[in-house]
Parts: structure tokens; C-alpha cells; sequence
């Protein structure tokens, strides 16, 4: 029993230390990368893309299989976009190009971020308009880790202090599963709102928080009822 006792308190604290870590990566993560990668958005939007330096088309793909495709184009042109364009999809110009086409190829900070072809614009692989919800996913994901880590400390640490048979009627699977489910929705839902490039860290982070916390507060008044109904 000393032993159990003993190997749940050192797995608590190790695991005291990892949300630590998660909550710090998490607000890291949100304060620098995602604030930047939201104004380099904004800056790259704002930009002009009806004009692009010229090229012609010497190789394309464009296809589809059902789980994927292969859209990209080879140009000839200056050294500064010369070579294979790689693309998401189809779009508004790739379906409509052929080979010895000439195209324009915007070229924003380095990077070849669109092309246009008859009044038409699309997006390449090199724009930097998805990198605002890579980092939010990423911030909020640790941050719930952290979240998810600390409630397993506190489990823990009731089970060295409570009888194998009491934690069992109020063991991690539910309100772990409460808390798992309100971070998976604010980062769905801050990724997917993040394409409007617009909204502050601090508003998903408020949204997170009031998730998490209700679910604490749902495992908080349990864990009071039984303990008056043991008392």
C-alpha cells in the first residue's frame, strides 16, 4: 500500500511538471508565433496581386484521385520564380492553363504566393495564410494538454489519500473525457475561425478557459455530494 501510495505521488509530480510545461508552450506559442504569423497575414492581403513578374507555363498537373491530387505547374522565367509551383488545388487558374501559357507570378517577401492568369488570382503553397491556424492549434492543443495533466494530478493525488473502491465510482474516464472534449472543441473552433485572420489569442484562450473550468466545476460538485453522502 506505502508502495502504491509512493509511485501515484511521483507520477503526480511528474506530471505536475509536464502541465506546467504544456500551459508555458501553449502561452508561448500563442503570444509570439501566432501574433506574428497574424500580421504577416494581414500585411500579405493587403498587398497588390493583380500584377506578377512574367512566366510562361512549361509543365503542369493538375489531377485528382479521391484522396488527394497533384497540382503544381513548371514555369520559365527570372531566377526569382523559375521552377516547379506547387498548389492545393485546381483553383481558378491551374484548371484553366496549358502548356506555353503565359502567367504572372506574384512574388511577396521571397516567397512566389500567387499566380494570375486573365484577370484571375490563386493562392500557392507558399502564401502564409495558413499558418495562423497551424500555431493556434498548436498553442491551444498544449494548453489543453496542461489542462488534462493537472486534473490527472489532482486524481492522483486524491488516490493516495482515498480507498482503491472510492476513486473507482469517480475515476478519470468521465470528467476527463468532459475536459478532453471542451479543449477539442475551442481548438476546432478557433482553427476554423482563424481563417478569418482577425481574432486576438486571448479570445479562444477566454473561450478555452471557461470550458475547462466548467468542467472542473461539474467534477468539483460531485466529488462534494458523494463526500456528504459518505459523511
Amino acid at each position: 500500500m506505502v508502495g502504491r501510495t509512493w509511485e501515484a505521488g511521483r507520477r503526480a509530480w511528474g506530471l505536475a511538471a509536464l502541465a506546467l510545461l504544456l500551459v508555458l508552450g501553449g502561452a508561448a506559442v500563442l503570444a509570439v508565433p501566432y501574433r506574428h504569423s497574424l500580421s504577416t497575414v494581414r500585411a500579405y492581403k493587403a498587398a497588390p496581386k493583380t500584377l506578377g513578374i512574367p512566366a510562361v507555363v512549361k509543365k503542369l498537373e493538375d489531377s485528382s484521385n479521391g484522396h488527394g491530387g497533384d497540382y503544381w505547374l513548371e514555369v520559365a522565367g527570372p531566377s526569382s520564380v523559375s521552377g516547379r509551383i506547387s498548389l492545393d488545388d485546381s483553383g481558378p487558374v491551374l484548371s484553366r492553363l496549358r502548356k506555353g501559357d503565359r502567367i504572372g507570378v506574384v512574388v511577396w517577401h521571397g516567397r512566389r504566393t500567387d499566380i494570375t492568369f486573365d484577370g484571375r488570382v490563386q493562392q500557392t503553397v507558399e502564401a502564409p495564410t495558413t499558418n495562423p491556424g497551424l500555431y493556434l492549434g498548436a498553442g491551444l492543443s498544449m494548453l489543453a494538454g496542461g489542462v488534462l495533466a493537472l486534473y490527472t494530478v489532482l486524481w492522483l493525488r486524491r488516490g493516495t489519500r482515498e480507498p482503491a473502491r472510492r476513486r473507482a465510482a469517480d475515476g478519470l474516464p468521465l470528467t476527463g473525457k468532459m475536459i478532453v472534449g471542451a479543449c477539442a472543441v475551442t481548438v476546432v473552433s478557433g482553427i476554423v475561425t482563424s481563417g478569418e485572420h482577425e481574432s486576438d489569442p486571448l479570445e479562444f484562450v477566454g473561450i478555452w478557459l471557461v470550458l475547462a473550468l466548467v468542467s472542473l466545476a461539474v467534477w468539483a460538485v460531485k466529488h462534494r455530494i458523494r463526500n456528504r453522502r459518505s459523511g
